[in-house]
């Protein structure tokens, strides 16, 4: 029951926030709060003693050591020294700069604390205490600040590259200062000392020595079978428990042993991606929400000592975000970086997220601090973590280039074509082409977007994989170089798929967007969600696709009222009739009931919009008097291959997120259709004329 609560809550919360915009780390940690005494024990006390009574949670402790080592072990794998060789000088500044003012301002504030609170009064060693919160305030969260660059795009600049390579730094430091604190920790005297040094210094010689090229010979087996045998799995899985076993022993803690079991891996191979993905899974979906609710349950935060209490926390994240933020931007700007860049690297590097839980439960369970200091930490790390993603893509939206109007027309017809399903290739390339204008020919930019894995926290994705490596962007390429056409492919991470469509528009300054559809059509959800964002905010014409079985355009049909949306319907279904030889038919559909205003004729409609003298059939213009012209059109449209209707109430195609009207002709239409939403300023509209 406990950790199906754990594991329902914890992924409820992360889903949240990701929503939200913030990373899904912060509302798994948060859960765990949630299910602690902080919420549940207090609102629902009886719920609490039943679901957690007393003694239990011990088991729920020893599963959580046992997620916090494969975590540390998957830490280990993301290093790559590389990244910090990459940058130079720059990023060893920073990350010196980045542990060491937090680290001294952390020592200053545990002093303040000793001497002018009782927070820290009963703790086993002092010295001890003072050094673990210079530690604890020095951390940087390596894999959420490395989801946030990618999903920010930030990892393809010099601010992202100096950050994730700063960060990777200040990982494997703030480490060894943490087993160095432990150590002194447990050292009773010299002699105590001298063992403990001695002894990891031989521990780091034989995992370097001797373990590493027996990984070697595992990944040797993994070439020969093409996957991890359930042997290889298992050999890891031993290495990385003994290794943590003797880092316990020698007197430095369980957590330095997984992490360098993970640093000494191979970089950049197939084997080690493979077998990090095995143990990620297991890691990230069970044990470490097992970890932030065990973590919850030890953190007491409603009656902790009363405005005293959140006073030292207000104190302890200022302190923590100046040391951070602070050292990190002042390295920046020294080593050439912008004000705003190095402010942005000083907020990536004030990213804390599960590191800092990491370290906090250590120090915990040294007693060299109290609980009460235990729960402040754990709220800086949540005020830390939550306010890193707002605050950089804030900065990173300020500094993105406006786009040019001039160049609206350059390089041919430009279309953008988002892509989410390789089968959308084939119709959405046709389309591109036959939309073009006489005299001009259509370019593509085809734009793959990719979500954050929902399951995983720990993956950086900093990898860069070329954009036509992915399947969708390869089938558009195929079709699109098929019929002769320059296309450029886009592929990025994405929280907000709508949102990162329109402003790849906006910025390429594209003259229409072309998109497909392809969930189910209930509700009004076809122009909800996504296609909403991108018809709210793209700066150019936007076409909806609705697939029914397109196999090439003889007959069109375009449904027409007037309005502004109704003549774009009719110039694109002008151009593909022309392109292909397609008959195309305007259906006017006129309300009996009507009295007041002039009927619309075909003459009207054909000598201002559809009269062409170079379309190769001759417009047939039909009137069709009925009280619902949505009927008119579900009735009419199974005589043609294809139906082009522009977004207006008149067809229940009102572009919100709700209504009641708006799924009747996309859902019960028996062809293909293409919706399309104009962008033209009003006093342009030629209904308006």
């Amino acid at each position: 029951m406990q950790i199906a609560a754990i594991l329902g809550l914890s992924r409820a919360m992360g889903s949240l926030f990701r929503k939200m915009e913030l990373p899904q780390v912060v509302g798994e940690m948060a859960a765990g709060i949630v299910l602690g005494p902080t919420i549940l024990g207090w609102q629902w006390p009886w719920a609490f003693a039943h679901l957690f009574p007393p003694g239990s949670t011990e088991y729920l402790g020893n599963l959580s050591q046992l997620g916090v080592v494969f975590f540390l072990f998957l830490i280990g794998l993301e290093l790559d020294p590389r990244m910090l060789l990459s940058q130079g000088r720059a990023a060893v500044g920073v990350g010196i700069a980045s542990i060491a003012l937090p680290f001294l301002m952390g020592l200053a504030l545990a002093a303040w604390m000793w001497n002018n609170t009782t927070y820290l009064d009963g703790v086993v060693n002092p010295r001890a205490a003072f050094l673990f919160m210079g530690t604890a305030a020095a951390v940087t969260a390596f894999p959420v600040l490395a989801r946030i660059l990618t999903e920010t795009g930030l990892q393809k600049t010099r601010v992202g590259a100096v950050s994730i390579a700063a960060a990777a730094a200040n990982d494997v430091v703030a480490w060894c200062i943490l087993a160095a604190v432990v150590a002194y920790a447990h050292s009773n005297n010299l002699r105590q000392g001298l063992i403990t040094t001695t002894g990891t210094l031989v521990y780091v010689a034989v995992m370097i020595f001797v373990v590493r090229p027996f990984i070697r010979r595992l990944e040797t087996i993994y070439d020969r079978h093409g996957r991890p045998s359930p042997g290889v799995v298992a050999g890891v899985f031993f290495l990385i428990l003994i290794s943590a076993v003797a880092t316990e022993m020698i007197g430095i803690h369980a957590l330095f042993g997984a992490f360098m079991m993970g640093a000494i891996m191979p970089r950049g191979t197939r084997f080690v991606a493979s077998l990090g993905e095995k143990i990620e899974d297991f890691t990230v979906l069970l044990l470490l929400p097992v970890f932030f609710a065990y973590a919850g349950l030890n953190t007491t935060i409603r009656f902790a000592g009363g405005g005293d209490f959140w006073f030292c926390t207000l104190l302890v994240i200022g302190v923590a975000c100046a040391g951070k933020i602070g050292g990190a931007a002042i390295a920046a700007r020294v080593g050439g970086f912008t004000f705003r860049e190095s402010f942005g690297i000083g907020i990536l590097m004030n990213t804390r997220g599960l590191m800092e839980l990491v370290i906090l439960n250590v120090g915990r369970e040294m007693k060299v601090i109290s609980d009460s200091v235990y729960a402040m930490m754990v709220i800086m790390a949540l005020v830390t973590t939550a306010m890193t993603a707002p605050l950089i893509q804030l900065i990173h939206r300020q500094a993105q280039p406006q786009p040019k109007a001039r160049d609206m027309k350059t390089g041919g017809f430009s279309v953008l074509i988002p892509l989410a399903m390789p089968r959308s290739a084939v119709p959405l390339a046709e389309l591109a082409e036959l939309l073009a204008p006489q005299g001009e020919r259509s370019r593509v930019i085809g734009v793959y977007l990719r979500r954050p894995h929902d399951d995983t926290l720990l993956r950086s994705q900093m990898e860069e994989r070329p954009a036509e490596s992915y399947e969708p962007l390869q089938q558009l390429r195929d079709e699109v170089q098929r019929r002769g056409l320059p296309m450029e492919s886009l592929s990025q991470i994405s929280r907000d798929p709508g949102s990162d469509i329109a402003e790849i528009a906006n910025l390429r300054a594209v003259r229409m967007i072309l998109m497909g559809f392809h969930r189910p059509l209930l509700t009004q959800s076809i122009l909800g969600g996504t296609v909403h964002t991108v018809l709210s905010e793209a700066r150019c014409h936007v076409g909806v696709f609705v697939d029914r079985g397109f196999h090439g355009v003889r007959r069109i049909v375009v449904p027409y009222m007037g309005s502004w949306h109704d003549h774009l319907a009719l110039e694109l279904a002008g151009r593909i009739a022309r392109n292909v030889r397609a008959q195309l038919t305007v259906l006017h559909v006129v309300d009996p009931n009507r009295a007041e205003g002039r009927k619309l004729t075909g003459s009207d409609v054909g000598s201002r919009i559809v009269q062409d003298s170079t379309q190769p059939e001759p417009v047939i213009f039909t009137t069709v008097e009925d009280p619902s012209p949505v009927d008119v059109v579900i009735r009419e449209a199974a005589a043609f291959d294809l139906l082009v209707i522009g977004v207006a109430e008149e067809w229940g195609l009102e572009t919100g997120m709700f209504g009641f009207r708006g799924v009747r002709i996309a859902s019960e239409s028996p062809t293909s259709m293409l919706i399309v939403r104009r962008w033209e300023s009003p006093v342009n509209n030629p209904a308006n004329s």
